[in-house]
């Protein structure tokens, strides 16, 4: 008979543990403070941060091939969808990087995931999970199970998420190949530097979007009951704990020593400036 609790279960520390974890949200926060205060180095940073990112879906990926918790492969979604907020304030990136090509491909590899896992693999893991007891896997807020109401939402959200990051890739291939017909050497190039640009309303969906990922990464490991995360044992975890702390670190050094913070810039409301 099944019941309405969930099952303790020993998570994968190397990519979800607090390390992991951690090294996400300082990510997250130093991508957000470079954007506004020092963008000229915004490609660089996301360069890092998508490698970090690649490495864990990619552990995820591999690790659902095998006998997986189905509460996992949705933790690192959420985690994945927290890097959204190091967007930068003009939109998806620079379309004329390759960088912007790589963030996008990734993007549309995490959205064809998502399909797999919420059409295909979220069957096979509650199957298993099953035969190791009965109990329930919850997905989000207010106890939401992942073979209910969330399970459609997860669908829909995964196919809007393919469809525009085809559609993006495209826009970004055409503007690379434009960039490349112009001169060879534009293409790597970096954009000129110019006053920062802030839009407000962006500002704030980035800053609500990385609350509201760490708010619910942390309400899954809770509330299911996952153990083995709250020690940092592993390389694994070192790394992207380490980078974030490093990145976190530099940005504000230059805010507070170096008065990034008095530079001018330029505010935009809903794009109108102000």
């Amino acid at each position: 008979m099944a019941t309405n609790k969930p099952c303790s279960f020993q998570g994968n520390s190397d990519i979800y543990g607090i390390g992991v974890r951690y090294g996400f949200y300082l990510q997250w926060l130093a991508t957000f403070l470079i954007t506004i205060f020092n963008p000229s180095e915004e490609d660089t940073v996301r360069i890092v941060n998508l490698t970090i990112q690649t490495s864990i879906f990619l552990g995820i990926a591999v690790q659902s091939s095998s006998e997986t918790n189905p509460v996992e492969p949705i933790i690192v979604l959420f985690l994945m969808c927290g890097s959204l907020s190091s967007l930068n304030f003009k939109g998806m990136g620079n379309w004329k990087h390759v960088s912007g090509v790589f963030r996008t491909l990734f993007y549309a590899a995490l959205s064809a995931y998502g399909i797999w896992f919420w059409w295909v693999g979220l069957d096979k893991m509650m199957k298993a999970a099953s035969d190791n007891g009965s109990c329930v896997a919850i997905a989000f807020f207010g106890r939401a199970k992942v073979d209910g109401r969330f399970r459609t939402f997860g669908k829909v959200i995964s196919i809007i998420g393919l469809v525009l990051s085809v559609c993006l890739i495209g826009v970004c291939v055409h503007a690379l190949w434009k960039r490349f017909q112009d001169r060879f050497d534009d293409a790597m190039k970096r954009p000129r530097r110019q006053r920062p640009q802030v839009e407000i309303m962006l500002l704030l969906l980035s800053a609500g979007l990385i609350a509201f990922s760490t708010a619910v990464v942390e309400y899954l490991i809770r509330v299911n009951g996952i153990t083995g995360l709250q020690q940092i044992d592993a390389v694994g975890q070192l790394i992207p704990f380490l980078i974030g702390i490093l990145e976190c670190t530099s940005i504000i050094w230059r805010i507070v020593i170096k008065g990034l913070f008095r530079k001018k810039k330029c505010w935009f409301l809903c794009g109108r400036h102000l």
